[in-house]
C-alpha cells in the first residue's frame, strides 16, 4: 500500500535495517514509481514503472546519502524522460542527475573534434561505394578487350601495369588528381624512357575519359559532387634535345635501312635457316613495307588472287588493322598487289591455314606468356627479333624507312607513288568528301609498277647479299648463336632488375622497422 513517505519512514526504515527487520518496500504515494527497499543489508532507493507493457527498473542510491527529496527528483526526470520519449533511465542518466544535485563533480569539457580528422572521416565515408584504382583500372581493360583490337588491349594492360602505377593502390580514382599522375609519368619520363612516358600518358588519358561517361560515373564517382579531374591536360615532359644514341650506334627514328640489310632479310628468308611461317612474315615485311603489326595480323581472308592479272595476287588491309582508323570511323580498305613471285609463295601458307582452320596468316607458335592459349597471331616482337638474330642494325620501321628513301632516291619513285603503298590513306586526306563518300578504287593499276620496281630492286640486293653467305650450315649457326646470346643477355638485365626491386624493398622495410 502506497504511503506518503516522510523524514519519519526513513529513520525507522534505517533503525530497522540496524535491528535486523524482515525486508519490506515502501511506495511513495507523493511521487509515483519512489520505492524504499528496506532488508537485513540496508535500505535503498529504487525506481519501478510500466509504461506501455515495458518495465523500467533503477537502483537510485541509500539514504541518508540520497535524501527522500533528492530521490523524488531523480524520479520525477525518470518520469518525465519517459513521458516525452526523450531518455531511458540508466547508469548514464543517474550519473546526470548526481551530477545536478552536486553529488558528483561534473563532467571535464568535451574536446573539440579535430577537423582534419573529421574531413578524413567524411571524405571516407563518401568515397565508399566508389571504385579504387585496381577496379578501375580492371573495368577499363575489360572495355577495351570488347571493343579494340586484342594487341590494343595487351598494350594497354602492359601500361596501366607499370611498376611505377603502384603507388595508386588503394586510392580511390575520384580522388586521383591530375599532379599525381604527372607525376607518375615525369619519373618514369626521368629514368630515361622518354618515349614510354609519352605512351604511359596516353594510355591514362582515355581511360579517364571513359571514367567520366555518363553511365560510368556511378561506380568511378568522376563527377559526384563536383570530385574528379579532367586528365586532357595529362602529358609527359618535352623530349631532350640531344638525340638518344642506342646501344647499337642507332639514332632512334631516323635510322634508314641499308640495301645491303634489305637484301640479307630476303636472303635469308628465302634461305630455309629460319622457321619458316616466320621467314615468310619477314618476306612480306621487306616487300610490301607494311608496319609490323599489320604484318603479324593478316588474316587469311584479306588475300585473294588478282582477277585481271595472271600470277599476282592482292592483300586488302581491312580497317581494324589500320593505325587511325577507329578514330575517324573509316570503313575502307588499302589494297596492295602482290607481285607473282611474292604471291607463289603467299599461296601455300594460305592453303596451310585454311587446311587448318587458322584465321591468321602467320599463326601464333607458343604461347605470348605462361598460361595464355595458342590460338592467335605471331607476335610482332618475332620480327625485330629475327632481325637482331641476323645481326642487322634495321628494325622494321627502318626498312619502311629504306622503302620510302630507296624508291625515290633510286629508283626514282614518285613520292605521290610512294605513298600509295605506304600510307594507308593513299596520300588522300582523311576528310576528302569525294573519297570518303563516292569513289571505291583500290588503285591497284597505279600500285602494280610500283611493286614490280620495288621486288626487282629487292631481288638484286637479295642475289648480292646471298652471294657472301657462308655455308648454309655456318649461317644458322651463326644466327642461333646471337639469339642465344640476345636471349641470355634478356635474362641478365631481368634477373637485375629483380633484384634491385628485391633490395629496394628490403631497404624500405629496413627503414620502417627503424622507424618504429
Amino acid at each position: 500500500m502506497a504511503v506518503r513517505l516522510s523524514k519519519t519512514h526513513v529513520d525507522k526504515a534505517l533503525k530497522d535495517v540496524a535491528n535486523g527487520a524482515r525486508a519490506y518496500d515502501l511506495i511513495d504515494s507523493q511521487q509515483p514509481g519512489l520505492l524504499l527497499r528496506v532488508g537485513p543489508r540496508g535500505a535503498r532507493w529504487a525506481f519501478k514503472i510500466i509504461r506501455q507493457r515495458t518495465t523500467f527498473r533503477l537502483t537510485l542510491g541509500s539514504p541518508p546519502g540520497l535524501t527522500l527529496d533528492e530521490a523524488r527528483s531523480i524520479v520525477a526526470e525518470a518520469q518525465r524522460h519517459i513521458a516525452n520519449r526523450t531518455d531511458e533511465p540508466g547508469d548514464r542518466f543517474l550519473e546526470d542527475q548526481f551530477i545536478r544535485l552536486g553529488k558528483l563533480p561534473p563532467r571535464p569539457p568535451r574536446q573539440p573534434r579535430d577537423p582534419v580528422q573529421v574531413a578524413e572521416m567524411m571524405e571516407l565515408a563518401g568515397d565508399m561505394p566508389f571504385w579504387k584504382w585496381e577496379q578501375a583500372r580492371e573495368a577499363y581493360l575489360a572495355e577495351v578487350q570488347r571493343t579494340l583490337r586484342e594487341a590494343t588491349w595487351k598494350d594497354y594492360r602492359a601500361k596501366l601495369t607499370l611498376p611505377e602505377l603502384g603507388v595508386l593502390a588503394g586510392r580511390k580514382v575520384r580522388r586521383i588528381s591530375l599532379e599525381d599522375l604527372a607525376g607518375i609519368v615525369a619519373a618514369v619520363h626521368g629514368s630515361g624512357r622518354e618515349t614510354h612516358a609519352v605512351n604511359l600518358a596516353s594510355a591514362l588519358r582515355p581511360m579517364w575519359r571513359w571514367l567520366w561517361q555518363a553511365h560510368v560515373r556511378t561506380r568511378s564517382g568522376l563527377g559526384i559532387e563536383g570530385i574528379g579531374t579532367d586528365m586532357a591536360k595529362l602529358s609527359a615532359p618535352p623530349k631532350s634535345k640531344a638525340r638518344k644514341v642506342r646501344a647499337n650506334g642507332k639514332v632512334a627514328g631516323r635510322y634508314v635501312a641499308t640495301p645491303a640489310e634489305i637484301g640479307t632479310v630476303l636472303a635469308v628468308a628465302r634461305s630455309g635457316v629460319i622457321d619458316p611461317t616466320v621467314s615468310l612474315a619477314l618476306e612480306l615485311l621487306v616487300l610490301t613495307a607494311q608496319r609490323r603489326r599489320p604484318i603479324v595480323d593478316a588474316r587469311v581472308e584479306d588475300f585473294v588472287p588478282w582477277a585481271e592479272e595472271a600470277g599476282w595476287g592482292v592483300w586488302s588491309m581491312g580497317p581494324a588493322h589500320r593505325k587511325t582508323a577507329d578514330k575517324r570511323d573509316d570503313q575502307s580498305r588499302h589494297a596492295l598487289p602482290l607481285p607473282p613471285a611474292l604471291w607463289a609463295r603467299i599461296v601455300p601458307q594460305l592453303k596451310a591455314c585454311t587446311d587448318a582452320g587458322r584465321e591468321h596468316l602467320f599463326p601464333q607458335i607458343r604461347p605470348w606468356k605462361l598460361g595464355d592459349a595458342v590460338a592467335g597471331h605471331m607476335n610482332e616482337a618475332a620480327l625485330n627479333h629475327r632481325l637482331l638474330d641476323m645481326g642487322l642494325k634495321a628494325s622494321p620501321h627502318d626498312i619502311r624507312r629504306g622503302f620510302s628513301t630507296h624508291s625515290q632516291k633510286i629508283l626514282k619513285t614518285s613520292r605521290k607513288d610512294v605513298k600509295l603503298v605506304m600510307d594507308h590513306s593513299e596520300g588522300i586526306a582523311s576528310d576528302d568528301v569525294l573519297e570518303g563518300h563516292y569513289t571505291v578504287d583500290d588503285r591497284l593499276d597505279e600500285k602494280q609498277p610500283v611493286m614490280a620496281r620495288w621486288l626487282s630492286w629487292c631481288e638484286e640486293q637479295a642475289a648480292a647479299a646471298a652471294a657472301g653467305f657462308p655455308p648454309l650450315p655456318e649461317l644458322a649457326a651463326q644466327i642461333a648463336a646471337r639469339r642465344r646470346a640476345r636471349e641470355q643477355d634478356g635474362k641478365a638485365k631481368t634477373a637485375a632488375k629483380k633484384a634491385a626491386e628485391k633490395a629496394a624493398a628490403e631497404a624500405g622495410d629496413k627503414a620502417v622497422d627503424l622507424a618504429a
